[in-house]
């Protein structure tokens, strides 16, 4: 077993290395635009592109929809292909690296052949697991724009009420907003856009894509439509959404505060459990002493 786990571990290690070395100069390039300290290990993908290259590796079907409305959350319609090609050369690269570590485990723990299953499940796993933390990052992102959206709308009413724009209630929300969250993040692109030309129905078009939640395309449809009609409508049903944000938003603490209760079930549990114990060891050797 050890022999068969040497040989899978070296022809993994010689395939990554050759694509590595024929793509690094290539690719290198490519990923410099990523995070360094969400993709520290960005070095290490060249060669996994180039695998992806080679083969044309994508999804297929529903998965791939899936994943390219995960992508457009995180990232905007605008950088869609880059982004999938680094989601997938980051899915090859774990590939290889659980395969690794599977094949190093067998090694070290050669106690029957049944554990060379180990090799394909952990670089399976570590393959799946990419989709896993992406699916993540989605859910938090999604739940931090639906958090902080109610708190917009409520503002975006009141700055229209005293006689602003859209536009420019917008742009004083931003400024007094904390820019690292991701809905003013996305509300400050709108207006960077706009700035730089593009057609404000076009800018909001483009916030609607890039962030895909009920809400924010309820909103968008709403300055659109008052965008091509007009009228006094779009203030009565901004504060219609407004009372049904606020709602929603009532729903999810509600659930929020669910979960961390179960979570603390545990060591209510424990913290019970040591008190009957302190309370009954007394007794329990005071009979013993009598007896």
């Amino acid at each position: 077993m050890i022999i068969i786990s040497g040989v899978v571990l070296v022809i993994t290690i010689l395939i990554y290395c050759v694509f590595q070395g024929l793509s690094y100069k290539k690719y290198i390039d490519f990923f410099a635009p990523l995070d360094d300290k969400s993709y520290s290990y960005k070095k290490f993908l060249p060669g996994c592109l180039g695998i992806v290259e080679m083969f044309q590796l994508s999804g297929a079907g529903r998965y791939q929809t899936k994943l390219n409305q995960k992508l457009v959350m995180l990232y905007g319609s605008r950088n869609l292909s880059y982004y999938a090609k680094v989601h997938w050369s980051v899915k090859i690269f774990y590939l290889f690296l659980g395969v690794i570590l599977g094949a190093l485990f067998c090694i070290l723990d050669a106690s029957n052949y049944s554990m060379l299953l180990a090799i394909p499940f952990s670089g399976m796993a570590l393959f799946f697991l990419v989709d896993n933390n992406l699916d993540n990052q989605y859910k938090k992102r999604r739940f931090q724009l639906e958090r902080d959206f109610p708190n917009f709308i409520s503002k975006l009413i009141l700055l229209v009420n005293a006689g602003l724009n859209v536009r420019q209630a917008i742009e004083r929300i931003v400024a007094d907003s904390n820019k690292e969250e991701p809905l003013y993040k996305e509300l400050q692109c709108v207006i960077s856009d706009i700035k730089a030309g593009v057609l404000e129905y076009e800018a909001y078009m483009d916030f609607s894509e890039r962030c895909k939640i009920k809400q924010i395309t309820n909103f968008v449809s709403i300055i659109q439509q008052n965008m091509k009609l007009g009228g006094s409508q779009m203030l009565f049903e901004l504060k219609r959404m407004g009372t049904e944000c606020w709602e929603m938003r009532k729903n999810v603490a509600k659930q929020l505060g669910e979960k961390a209760s179960s979570k603390l079930m545990l060591p209510l549990s424990i913290m019970f459990l040591a008190i009957v114990l302190i309370c009954v060891a007394p007794v329990i050797l005071e009979l013993r002493s009598t007896f």
